[in-house]
């Protein structure tokens, strides 16, 4: 018996479906945002009815591998480097105070696990350390061990696992398909304030279900148009620019990868940004959390304990950053004690008992 509609094809009926169900998406939205708009309004982020926006840090981020758990490369060494930065690590603070501090011995019982999710890793001290630290750039001879570059990164990157921060969004850990996550008004109105007002690196877990992948943002390109029969909505397409991580141990310099998120704004009478929602397109394709690292802090369960960051600033050669004035300080859950750290740190999948053990 032939079908009635032959050329519906299983694909055909698919896109169809989606692009039905994505449409009707987007009207429940508009008719439920047209409630409650004005019920959240920042004040301080105002679009005109059509236009764009773009800035980029003048400090850009650096790039750096996010050595991986699997690998273990911190406490192992890789081809080509035998030694691995914790073992010259542990040489050199040998040889100024006499004792070994135990720096690889610990990475590799903590932080080395062949059989960890392919996703485990530093890429969160990795993009702390690329916006509070400078670059190293050359290798460096200190007592007869020389540090390459490699070795100097990997030590920052390890520093900076454990940061205070500022934290934005909830993380995903299961296939929730309603969760948001970070909400579109709040992930703008955050370019906006640090990338082209403060010129600050801001840091997204650009995955939204369980695995973490953070990446520094240095610059986002914007724009928007009204919304049919929505005189005060915009539909928004931003193109983020993210510091790439998939660069070689001994890389100097930044790369960068681009995200393109679409999403509908609510605004106000006077312009300002008072909510809004991801666009079906978006909406399981959009940063998790976002997080901004202002200053390093001791260890406190997700760095080695074994480093201090007196001896590692001496490698490296640098001296402690200045603590930055606190953003949005009112909607974070940064520190004060140490619990809230920690609550911080498990939010940005950084959980002492469960990411790094």
């Amino acid at each position: 018996m032939m079908r009635k509609y032959p050329f519906l094809n299983e694909g055909v009926r698919r896109s169809l479906l989606i692009g039905v169900v994505s449409w009707l998406l987007i009207v429940f939205a508009l008719l439920f945002a047209a409630r409650s708009a004005g019920a959240q309004e920042f004040g301080n982020v105002r679009l005109a009815n059509r236009g764009s926006d773009s800035a980029f840090l003048k400090k850009m981020p650096w790039s750096g591998y996010w050595w991986s758990r699997r690998e273990g490369k911190l406490a192992k060494g890789w081809a080509g480097h035998a030694e691995s930065p914790m073992q010259r690590y542990d040489r050199y603070v040998m040889s100024r105070t006499g004792k070994n501090p135990g720096a690889q011995a610990w990475e590799q019982k903590h932080h080395y696990n062949p059989t960890a999710p392919s996703w485990w890793g530093h890429c969160n001290g990795w993009a702390a350390a690329s916006i509070m630290e400078p670059e190293p750039r050359q290798k460096r001879t200190l007592g007869g061990i020389t540090f390459t570059v490699a070795d100097q990164k990997a030590l920052l990157s390890e520093m900076c696992m454990d940061v205070r921060a500022l934290f934005y969004g909830n993380r995903q850990n299961d296939i929730n398909l309603v969760s948001q996550d970070i909400r579109p008004d709040l992930f703008h109105r955050l370019l906006v304030e640090n990338i082209k007002k403060r010129g600050r690196g801001i840091v997204a877990d650009t995955n939204w279900s369980r695995s973490v992948w953070n990446f520094p943002i240095c610059g986002y390109e914007t724009e928007w148009a009204p919304v049919w029969f929505f005189h005060n909505r915009v539909w928004v397409t931003t193109t983020v620019h993210f510091v790439s991580d998939g660069v070689k141990p001994e890389f100097t310099g930044t790369e960068t990868f681009t995200q393109t998120y679409h999403y509908i704004l609510n605004l106000n009478s006077r312009g300002e940004v008072t909510g809004g929602f991801w666009d079906p397109r978006s909406l399981w394709n959009h940063p998790d959390f976002v997080w901004i690292p202002v200053a390093d802090v001791p260890a406190e369960g997700g760095e080695n304990p074994c480093l201090s960051p007196r001896f590692v600033r001496e490698i490296t050669g640098t001296a402690p950053t200045a603590e930055p004035v606190l953003a949005m300080s009112e909607t974070s859950a940064s520190s004060g004690s140490a619990d809230a750290r920690l609550d911080a740190l498990r939010e940005a999948g950084v959980d002492p008992t469960e990411y790094f053990n």
